[in-house]
């Protein structure tokens, strides 16, 4: 008498069923081809590379013109090498459900120009299910962490002949880590600035083990070596590292010293003790944004690198200056 076991398709969600001691199977719903490891039976499935390496080459001017890199990288950075590699991701799909109840702050002026701050209360339901993923090893200077894309087709093929990293963390860990990240990121879309009591449950659905095909990609640059990674399935940049322009930086220093002292000295001529500080405040903010690139914008990085610094993602914090009017004591937004 064989013992079949009950599971559910990480790619469609299907629920399949696998008789004891297989170790493959496909997915009665979308094909996809499944692994079977553990007493568990811990779905593992292999996406299939759709890269290869004069694609994965061509593509690196495309990444070399993107940014604030240095003007003269796509005619003077050149590709060394390019070959695949399969990272193991844990995936799964997190429910979030219940309730979240705070207040909003909002500044409020009379004819007298006083200022009062009322507090609104908000009553938000939750129900939100995120896919999210988490690195099952040490990808090393890779700068991935974790999935972007979610599908893909699957397949045994690639997965024997491509190089593969061994999962090294734990499912209970990833889930762990994930649960949080879920009850984070339901927090957030909620939109309840100041939280006085929630009530949340997180429902997790099955655990997978996804091995997803990376590209490497090594390029040189005035005697010097750098990389970026690419999405085996997508063919979209993941991370890398690429050097920056001398003018960008010496552009961003001018104008944010420029802008920041004209918005402080704005502030300060008005007389007016609210807006004085508020110019200073988005002067000094401007100053900072600016200088934090310049300082570090000799190199790029995109990614999830534990040390990442202020680069391209400096003077894109530009576009987000209404979020500094919330710590200023008036509402300029208005």
């Amino acid at each position: 008498m064989s013992i079949e076991v009950s599971l559910n398709c990480p790619a469609c969600g299907g629920a399949v069923k696998a008789q004891e001691g297989r170790t493959t199977l496909n997915c009665q719903y979308c094909g996809s081809a499944l692994f079977l490891e553990g007493d568990a039976g811990v779905i593992t499935i292999a996406f299939k590379n759709k890269m290869d390496r004069e694609r994965a080459s061509s593509l690196s001017q495309g990444w070399f013109r993107k940014g604030w890199k240095a003007r003269d990288l796509a005619t003077k950075g050149k590709v060394l090498e390019a070959y695949p590699i399969y990272l193991p991701f844990w995936m799964t799909r997190m429910r979030v459900l219940g309730w979240i109840c705070g207040y909003e702050e909002r500044q409020r002026s009379d004819s007298k120009g006083n200022t009062r701050t009322e507090r609104i209360p908000k009553e938000e339901m939750v129900l939100h299910d995120y896919p999210l993923s988490e690195i099952a090893c040490d990808p090393g200077d890779l700068g991935i962490k974790r999935l972007r894309n979610f599908s893909g087709d699957s397949g045994l093929e690639d997965f024997t002949m491509i190089p593969t990293y061994e999962a090294t963390t734990s499912k209970d860990q990833a889930l762990d880590h994930m649960k949080g990240e879920a009850v984070t990121n339901a927090r957030r879309d909620s939109r309840v600035p100041h939280i006085t009591f929630e009530r949340l449950h997180v429902l997790p659905r099955a655990m997978s083990m996804v091995y997803y095909p990376i590209w490497v990609v090594r390029y040189s640059y005035n005697e010097n070596m750098y990389f970026y990674t690419m999405d085996g399935v997508t063919g979209e940049v993941i991370s890398g590292r690429a050097p920056g322009d001398h003018l960008y930086q010496s552009l961003a220093i001018t104008a944010g010293t420029s802008i920041g002292g004209i918005m402080a000295g704005l502030g300060i001529a008005s007389g007016v003790t609210e807006f004085a500080l508020g110019g200073v405040v988005i002067g000094a903010a401007i100053f900072f944004l600016t200088y934090t690139f310049f300082r570090h914008g000799s190199e790029i990085i995109q990614g999830d690198f534990d040390d990442k610094k202020y680069g391209i993602s400096t003077l894109k914090g530009l576009a987000g200056m209404s979020d500094l009017f919330k710590f200023l004591p008036f509402d300029m937004r208005r």
